[in-house]
């Protein structure tokens, strides 16, 4: 684990500078008569960490493309605060794979920047920045680093030219699990600490709602869901929004008043529904492995995969559903093995048939 020493508050080099907004409105874009993205209308205040998340080809790499200034709107207008077009101050962009320059040390490259921004201490800032994201090889020339270590040289830059707003997209992919999380970390506390306004596209769903103080769900070009990370994951009514922040599974109820009956026991309803069959969508940490003689439904493993801290099975019920459950590690099951599932004492989505 790096350390890092804190920003000093009373260094010049650290102070918060206030970070721009950024508005988009009836935002449209195509690329040979497809449509990529489609009225987009979304307002970010500054300093605001927003996080964006869906399916392949849901248009958030375009969108954060048009905020950097990289494309230009079809329909619509993006402004910066308060700016649009070449008037709009540059939102600066780290991108998975960025272009980089045959010949340069990556550390100079960072020095270079922190100087550029007007920092009276870039050789200071240079190291720490470094150490912020784990960079090892700052002394390397930046097209020999790897993958993972470009990433870290590319976003250290961006940091060390002072931004007030910039766009992340997928810029910690190369990174493994451990160093991802811990890098990451630091640097949502360094956003935090300038006050940068920051638009952060992921296809790692946790790694969003982590970083986020709003989470942004796309499909298909558009915003299906917006809002703080723990509203938009309770919207498993919402196919679309369910379907990325899955895996979910949906099991058959029956609604009478204020309960859904569901493998005989009664929860609670998340919210208001007619009475009748319906679905009940449910998480695989709501999914619970009990005994024979307990409430709940019979089943058979299909699969079973080993995740780390916990193990994730897929079971066959005797109601034709496929449920997916996380359970604890040592807790095997074999293919075709027999086992019982109950659900957790927790509100209930439920969403109509058909």
């Amino acid at each position: 684990m790096v350390a890092v020493s804190p920003v000093d508050p009373s260094s010049p080099d650290a102070a918060r500078s206030v970070g721009w907004s950024v508005s988009l409105r009836g935002v449209g874009r195509d690329r040979a008569g497809t449509p990529i993205l489609r009225d987009i209308d979304l307002e970010i205040a500054p300093g605001r960490i927003v996080a964006f998340v869906g399916p392949s080809g849901c248009g958030a790499s375009t969108l954060l493309r048009l905020v950097s200034g990289a494309e230009r709107p079809d329909t619509g207008t993006v402004e910066i605060e308060g700016r649009l077009g070449a008037a709009a101050p540059r939102v600066l962009e780290v991108r998975d794979r960025a272009p980089v320059a045959r010949f340069g040390r990556a550390r100079t490259g960072i020095v270079a920047a922190a100087r550029l921004a007007g920092s009276a201490h870039a050789e200071a800032e240079a190291d720490r920045l470094c150490a912020l994201v784990g960079l090892s090889g700052a002394d390397k020339s930046v097209h020999r680093l790897s993958h993972g270590d470009r990433q870290r040289w590319a976003i250290a830059r961006a940091l060390a030219s002072r931004p007030r707003a910039i766009v992340l997209d997928d810029a910690l992919a190369a990174l493994h699990t451990t160093a991802r999380a811990e890098t990451r970390d630091r640097l949502v506390r360094e956003l935090r600490d300038r006050g940068v306004t920051t638009l952060w596209a992921t296809r790692d769903t946790a790694e969003a709602a982590a970083v986020a103080d709003e989470l942004v769900i796309m499909d298909a070009g558009r915003i299906v869901a917006a809002g703080c990370p723990d509203e938009v994951y309770a919207r498993l009514s919402d196919a679309a929004v369910a379907e990325v922040l899955g895996p979910v599974s949906a099991v058959p109820g029956i609604v009478e008043g204020l309960t859904v009956e569901v493998w005989g026991q009664e929860l609670p309803l998340a919210e208001s529904a007619h009475d009748g069959h319906c679905e009940v969508v449910v998480r695989p940490e709501n999914v619970l492995l009990v005994g024979p003689d307990s409430p709940g439904v019979d089943g058979v493993v299909e699969e079973s995969t080993f995740l780390g801290s916990v193990r994730r099975s897929t079971v066959l019920t005797s109601d034709g559903s496929r449920v997916v459950v996380e359970h604890a590690p040592e807790r095997r099951l074999g293919d075709r093995e027999p086992v019982r599932l109950a659900l957790a004492i927790v509100p209930a989505t439920v969403r109509p048939i058909g």
